[in-house]
């Protein structure tokens, strides 16, 4: 039943706990926190640090990708990026200036980002083709866990908005030290890969219209996720009514990450037992109809219940996404592949927080209703998402 799990698969899922305590801590929690309690910046300032950090890193990722395919240094590469995020990171709090957070928050997102390159293009090193989806989504559950220990650390650091500058330096110190297993997986080299240029790459692409399905649903739904994640916090504070003192926000995530650990686990299983494809399916419908929910008018006590779907959600997506993108490509062309993915994901990225943040800018509505026109655009991505990932046809391949 666990013959899937070695010191290779297990270094390999680390690093989702390790970068997992940065995306919550930084990207989804305390940053957007520090930022318009602390800094008295507003949403947009959040949006436009996310859209600069994805922009830079969606013209490097394809050059990147292939670089980490041809000179076999993926997990040389892994450190360095891990190690500037991690520095940027620390750097936040700094100086206590709006503009100089965001530069330092632009750096440490940017590594971050382009370290998923090579993080996701190692797994075909951990396992055979058959355990993609179960290493995969037990990588899912570990960063979950991750978001867990994440959340119990802010919980005994930040007891007041006044305490939010604490958390960017012990952040930075654990995404560092939980890494380092990873930094010594080295890639299998099956074939020596020849120089490729990105047009050839792109056109590879369009020529085969499953990876073509894949990558415009990839854009969409990751577009929605991503927003989700980056507005979840300040949403549920001015939205939902949960209030930060006390730790209540941390406890509904804390709640709501119980699920998601659950949920990598199950996804996991499932993909191994069926496939990639069918679990994404199923992962953007639940997305659906948890947006569709959104939109009604919820009293607080109804967020609770939604917070665990939105962690299975969540878990399905991450789960489904690589061995999807993996079961389309030859193992050899995965840091080309995933350069791409990261390009796609980066467009996404830029697009979504931007689009959302603009929305909530609209003056002619209160704020409520400007949240719930910001969540159905969000809701309008994920369906289209859905209609592209059913065209999807190929057959899963064979290990």
């Amino acid at each position: 039943m666990f013959d899937w799990l070695n010191k290779k698969t297990l270094s390999w899922a680390l690093y989702d706990f390790s970068n997992t305590i940065f995306s919550m801590n930084i990207v989804t929690l305390y940053f957007p926190l520090y930022v318009v309690q602390n800094l008295h910046g507003r949403e947009f300032h959040i949006s436009l640090g996310i859209a600069i950090s994805m922009a830079i890193g969606a013209m490097i990722s394809p050059f990147f990708g292939m670089y980490s395919d041809m000179k076999y240094k993926k997990n040389i590469m892994l450190t360095f990026t891990t190690l500037f995020s991690c520095l940027f990171t620390a750097l936040i709090p700094i100086v206590d200036r709006l503009y100089m957070a965001l530069i330092f928050f632009i750096g440490a997102n940017f590594f971050y980002q382009i370290s998923l390159i090579v993080y996701d293009s190692l797994l075909p090193s951990t396992s055979v083709q058959k355990n993609y989806g179960i290493v995969s989504g037990f990588g899912v559950a570990m960063g979950y866990v991750g978001t867990f220990f994440a959340l119990l650390m802010g919980k005994i650091i930040v007891k007041s908005p006044n305490d939010n500058p604490k958390i960017f330096l012990p952040t930075a110190i654990l995404f560092f030290l939980f890494s380092i297993p990873c930094f010594f997986i080295r890639e299998i080299k099956e074939k020596t890969i020849e120089k490729v240029n990105i047009k050839n790459t792109i056109k590879k692409i369009i020529r085969d219209k499953d990876l073509l399905n894949y990558f415009i649903a990839h854009i969409l739904y990751l577009d929605a996720v991503n927003t989700i994640i980056a507005f979840m916090a300040i949403f549920l504070v001015k939205i939902g009514g949960f209030s930060q003192e006390g730790g209540e926000i941390n406890y509904f995530f804390l709640f709501s990450t119980i699920f998601a650990v659950m949920g990598g686990l199950l996804w996991g299983y499932y993909i191994k037992k069926r496939d990639p494809r069918s679990g994404l399916i199923l992962t953007l419908c639940l997305w659906c109809i948890l947006l569709f929910i959104i939109l009604l008018p919820l009293k607080k006590f109804f967020y609770w219940f939604i917070g665990p779907f939105t962690g299975i959600a969540l878990a399905g997506t991450w789960s489904c996404d690589r061995p999807l993108l993996l079961s389309l490509i030859k193992e050899e062309e995965s840091g080309r592949f995933f350069g791409f993915y990261y390009l796609t994901g980066k467009i996404s990225s830029i697009m979504g927080p931007l689009i959302f943040g603009a929305i909530l800018t609209i003056p002619f509505f209160n704020e409520n209703i400007r949240y719930k026109l910001a969540f159905f655009s969000l809701l309008s991505m994920i369906f289209i998402a859905l209609i592209f990932i059913i065209k999807v046809k190929k057959e899963m391949k064979k290990s």
